[in-house]
């Protein structure tokens, strides 16, 4: 579910946030969501946001009308499950239930007008006239006289009591209580009509939900630029493939976001590159486009083909827990063998891993690596693994980022500039090394010198013995 998968995924939140949904069922709709796994769901969802997207675009301001009635709805569910349940609604029960079938109305008929194709709302107006027998369409429920002559007669007793000075307060009391249970019995009867559109009133809450959804969902497509992306069978494509949340921040520091080109077959990816090049983001942003395009969002990319999962598992960042007594090693190794199990047991899956090992010694991190993608290699498992390991297994694929390939020209790198001069790019890397950049980059960056001239003395003497030890 959304709600679920929101708590884990770095930068849904962000666009969860980001939406501009105008009722608490919209909200509640989202996160009760599942992510969808059948085509058909799919692309019957992202329909719909495209017609809300022409809708934005080509009337605006009908648009703004219907956001502005979302906005009046109320989260009723209690009242209509009371209501499903045959109990007897209190007045602010029925109020409620008066107010939302008006607004019902309201956004119908605005669809009507504009002739917008979204989605079809229940046709209330039967409910309508039931709770508003004076037909005055205004927010506010009276058990009216309308509804008994027995009880209009009642209140037209005690009315005339009250207003003779000779009449005992005993008399009036009688009267008051005669006209209450009138009340009630009508009420009763009001009712046992109305519970036959309780199973109608739940469906136009979700309906409407939906629909405020829909429109959010287009506003954020106009907001970020972001593409329907078509249903692949096979491989998974993305060209510009960018990260909102990200290039919101950068867009803050005054700063440009470069996106990127990807594309994932069934199979294993290795992705290399220096400290900084972006890796970590690239799975980040692999794994919210595959839960975007689930959820029937338009995903942040000028284009995408996107193949459908039943799962995406990802390991980024610190597995370390302070809790079981698990270093990060042991527990990101726990969690890459369920990962591979799963693999295992369902095919179409998802799996994002980054830095593999790095917490160990380079040799046996090394081995880890090429272990873990050799079985995903050989049971064909959509995977992506990021690595700071040279001596990867050739016929693993392998993309690396470019990094520091920009012309500086005179240029003074610093820590607040570096990324300008960064080339996150991926290319095919049939080597498999590792760019030995962190000296570079610690250069560039103003770091003493004398740490730089130890340790690129210490690689030069290692290069040495490796040299001699080739020759001998």
């Amino acid at each position: 579910m959304f709600r679920e998968v929101v708590a884990h995924t770095s930068g849904l939140q962000f666009l969860m946030e980001d939406l501009d949904l105008r009722s608490p069922m919209g909200r509640r709709y989202l996160l009760d969501s599942k992510m969808m796994c059948c085509e058909k769901e799919i692309a019957a969802e992202l329909t719909l946001v495209d017609r809300a997207v022409v809708a934005l675009e080509s009337n605006s301001d009908l648009i703004a009308k219907l956001q502005n009635k979302l906005a009046q709805l109320r989260d009723i569910r209690g009242s209509v499950n009371n209501l499903i349940g045959n109990l007897v609604l209190d007045d602010v029960e029925l109020f409620e239930i008066k107010v939302f079938s008006l607004v019902v109305q309201e956004i119908e008929e605005l669809q009507k007008g504009g002739k917008l194709n979204f989605l079809a709302v229940p046709d209330l107006s039967q409910l309508i006239r039931l709770l508003d027998p004076q037909n005055t369409k205004i927010p506010s429920f009276y058990i009216y006289d309308n509804y008994s002559e027995e009880l209009a007669e009642a209140r037209k007793e005690l009315k005339l009591a009250k207003s003779k000075n000779g009449d005992s307060d005993l008399d009036i009391e009688v009267l008051f209580s005669k006209m209450q249970e009138i009340e009630a019995k009508v009420r009763e009867e009001l009712c046992t009509k109305i519970s036959q559109f309780g199973a109608i009133l739940a469906n136009a809450l979700s309906q409407l939900a939906h629909l405020d959804l829909l429109i959010a969902k287009a506003v954020q497509v106009s907001k970020w630029n972001l593409s329907k992306a078509e249903i692949s069978e096979g491989k998974t494509l993305y060209t510009g493939m960018f990260n909102p949340m990200i290039k919101n921040e950068l867009a803050n520091q005054n700063k440009q976001y470069q996106a990127i080109d990807i594309d994932l077959e069934k199979s294993v990816c290795l992705i290399t590159g220096a400290n900084m090049a972006g890796k970590t983001v690239v799975l980040k942003t692999l794994a919210l486009c595959q839960y975007l395009f689930q959820f029937g969002f338009f995903v942040p990319a000028t284009s995408a083909q996107i193949s459908i999962v039943d799962k995406v598992m990802i390991s980024v960042g610190d597995e370390q827990s302070e809790l079981n007594g698990l270093s990060s090693f042991a527990s990101e190794m726990l969690n890459v063998s369920h990962m591979v199990k799963d693999s295992q047991n369902q095919n179409n899956v998802l799996i994002l891993i980054d830095e593999l090992a790095r917490t160990t010694n380079p040799v046996e991190g090394l081995a880890i690596v090429n272990a873990v993608a050799d079985i995903f290699y050989q049971g064909k498992v959509r995977s992506v693994i990021t690595t700071h390991y040279s001596g990867l297994k050739s016929k693993f694929r392998k993309l690396r980022v470019k990094g520091l390939d920009k012309d500086l020209g005179a240029n003074v790198i610093t820590h607040k500039n570096i990324n300008s001069y960064m080339d996150y790019s991926l290319v095919e890397d049939l080597e498999g090394e590792v760019p030995h950049e962190a000296l570079r980059i610690a250069s560039l960056l103003g770091i003493d010198k004398e740490i730089i001239e130890r340790a690129q003395s210490h690689l030069d003497e290692e290069a040495s013995k490796e040299n001699t030890f080739i020759k001998g």
